[in-house]
């Protein structure tokens, strides 16, 4: 792991809204299958505008990993 991600990482753990990325990061899946659980709402995101920007509760991700995910 490079530096670059760890920090990534330790900043995601301190954030309460997390993107993409972080969301990725911190569980292991790709960006296509985080977004196809929102999809299929599996995940829960929120997001401002149409096509816009996925953002994520700290707590909704941390729920959705405790109970299984995928």
């Amino acid at each position: 792991m490079t530096d670059a991600v760890r920090l990534r990482i330790e900043l995601a753990n301190t954030k309460p809204y997390l993107d993409l990325f972080d969301v990725s990061l911190l569980c292991g899946y790709s960006q296509s299958t985080l977004r196809r659980r929102v999809k299929e709402g599996k995940l829960k995101a929120l997001q401002n505008i149409p096509k816009g920007k996925l953002l994520f509760k700290r707590e909704d991700i941390e729920s959705w990993l405790e109970s299984g995910a995928i």
